[in-house]
């Protein structure tokens, strides 16, 4: 009985690891497109694209008098100052793959990386 269950046990890990390994390379397959803007949005609607192989910074004004400044540099997207009082967006890093974003939610902005349409 209890080698059975040893059995089990194995074949529900190599499972899992499966799953996981299809998971990501769907997930690699999907996101694969070259990262080409930075969509941002202020409350649900674009406010601006922003070209990510031109270097620069920029001032996103939020909800309610709030603001945010995207950087990009190198081909990379991330917010280096914010008003919002928990500045978790601040501590999100750098984003540059397709599907990637940074979101403040106290200035209701979301900043995402957009590939190439096909």
């Amino acid at each position: 009985m209890n080698d059975k269950s040893t059995i089990r046990d194995i074949l529900l890990a190599v499972a899992i690891i499966l799953a996981a390994a299809a998971f990501y390379i769907g997930n690699r397959i999907i996101n694969r497109a070259p990262a080409v803007i930075v969509e941002v949005s202020v409350d649900g609607v674009i406010s601006q694209e922003i070209d990510l192989s031109k270097d620069g910074e920029y001032i996103i004004q939020g909800y309610s008098n709030g603001s945010n400044t995207l950087v990009i540099e190198n081909g990379q997207a991330w917010i280096a100052d914010a008003t919002c009082p928990d500045k978790v967006c601040i501590h999100q890093g750098k984003i540059n793959r397709s599907g990637e974003m940074i979101v403040c939610l106290p200035n209701l902005m979301i900043a995402k990386i957009v590939g190439e349409e096909e």
